[in-house]
């Protein structure tokens, strides 16, 4: 039986606003992380339009776990455009670049006059040692008469081909992908238009010559396919009668075509999270960059979430009144083996705390081979921390708590894992089944957050 080939997924979408989009697929799906994935099966995930502004940026879009994220804000008008490339951790590239475009060739004006280009977020560079990849949302003309922003439109398309030119010409292979806000042919537009009536004779112009030095990669593989778009007019029926353009691409240079297996458009579900649908490249496995740096770029180096004040420790849970603290314990952690089923529900605080835990046995879908069951640990307003990095126990059984941004993957060998929600407020200690409100605990008596740790004996 022939081995199965290993590939890398790549997964572009104009997104038209991030954050809403991806609460509903954590919320649908489990996770963040589970979307992406189980459910995209995706290395790398490209989205466009994200909308975010970077002061108010949230831990856990930021910190996916098993993905780094590298976002480009726009810096002139706030909530707006914005791009963002998630790349799993095995994967972490080499160098970042938000806002970057080949500034000057021979033209010694070119820098002046691309300044304005690098200030809206539409751009994030990141090298993959044997491509670098540009995810690349490019401005619209503007939907009033006489489309006031064609010439930056235009400027920016300009800028793009230069910069991919400038790669290829030091030894790079370049993939690109995004929304280039241009179709290329008839074929790429509803039969009810010609492009000449959508296109101006520049636009079209500049997509013929790129697209002459680089590979639409989705006509490369459906030469002939119709009917098939990319975006629709949310505000018609043009989705439901399939009216639509083909203005989002996967495009490489030449001689890196025989790397991509497949190109395809994949039509998102539910439909209201975008007009655009996305674009799944598939690669043959790139070889590993081994053990690096991440770059400066990679969530991970946000500052605004680095011994941020404002994020409190999970030790903090174990203090015994809010006059005072214990110290983080530098032993390792055991939770005692609980007397719960799978479905059961706990409820407890520590004594004159303001904090309680919901803990819920939920078996989730294993994401790691080496594992039987993992669990997502989501901490409402930011109340955890990454403090538990060590071995530890779950019901006597050995496990390790991975604690990225606000939500952790407990990873439990051969036991239903445990789920962990935070929540505030001043909660009775109790020990509640579903179905049986108001059930207490063994012998009718309150127990303590800290009764249920113990220091580990280091067995």
């Amino acid at each position: 039986m022939a081995e199965e080939q290993k590939i890398l997924r790549v997964v572009s979408w104009n997104v038209n606003g991030l954050y809403s989009t991806l609460k509903d697929a954590a919320s649908r799906y489990q996770s963040a992380s589970y979307y992406f994935s189980d459910v995209l099966h995706a290395d790398i995930v490209c989205f466009q339009e994200a909308k975010i502004q970077e002061e108010k940026l949230e831990k856990w879009m930021a910190f996916v776990p098993s993905y780094d994220s590298y976002w480009a804000f726009s810096q002139e008008k706030k909530g707006y455009s914005g791009v963002v490339t998630y790349v799993k951790d095995k994967l972490l590239p080499l160098d970042a670049r938000a806002d970057w475009l080949v500034t000057q060739d021979d033209d010694s004006d070119d820098e002046a006059s691309t300044a304005d280009l690098c200030k809206e977020g539409r751009i994030m560079y990141t090298d993959h040692g044997s491509f670098v990849l540009l995810n690349v949302y490019v401005p619209n003309a503007g939907g009033q008469i006489g489309q006031p922003r064609m010439d930056f439109k235009l400027r920016y398309l300009k800028a793009l081909q230069k910069t991919c030119d400038a790669l290829v010409r030091s030894g790079r292979h370049v993939v690109v992908v995004g929304d280039f806000n241009v179709a290329h042919r008839d074929i790429d537009v509803h039969s009810r238009w010609k492009i000449a009536e959508i296109y101006t004779v520049e636009e079209r112009e500049w997509i013929d010559g790129f697209l002459n030095k680089y590979v639409d990669l989705y006509r490369h593989f459906h030469p002939n396919e119709t009917d098939v778009f990319s975006v629709w007019n949310q505000k018609t029926e043009a989705r439901i009668h399939n009216e639509g353009l083909r203005i989002d691409f996967a495009v490489c240079d030449k001689g890196f075509l025989p790397q991509v297996i497949d190109v395809d458009i994949m039509k998102m579900v539910p439909k209201k999270w975008s007009d655009h649908a996305a674009v799944v490249m598939v690669l043959k496995e790139q070889p590993s960059l081994g053990s690096h740096p991440a770059p400066a770029l990679s969530s991970r180096n946000l500052k605004q979430f680095i011994d941020d004040p404002r994020q409190k420790k999970l030790t903090s849970l174990f203090s015994r009144g809010s006059g005072s603290q214990v110290s983080e314990p530098k032993e390792r952690l055991c939770l005692a083996s609980l007397p719960v089923s799978e479905g059961e529900q706990l409820q407890f605080s520590e004594e004159g705390g303001e904090h309680s835990l919901e803990m819920v046995l939920q078996p989730l879908p294993s994401q790691n081979n080496d594992v039987t069951d993992s669990a997502s640990v989501m901490a409402g307003d930011n109340e955890f921390d990454s403090v538990l990095r060590e071995q530890n126990t779950i019901q006597d059984r050995q496990c390790v708590v991975i604690s990225q941004k606000d939500e952790c993957v407990v990873r439990v060998p051969k036991v239903s894992a445990i789920g962990m929600k935070s929540r505030t407020g001043k909660g009775v200690l109790g020990n509640k089944r579903k179905g049986e409100p108001g059930t207490s605990t063994a012998g009718g008596k309150q127990r303590s957050l800290v009764s249920f740790f113990k220091a580990a004996t280091g067995d």
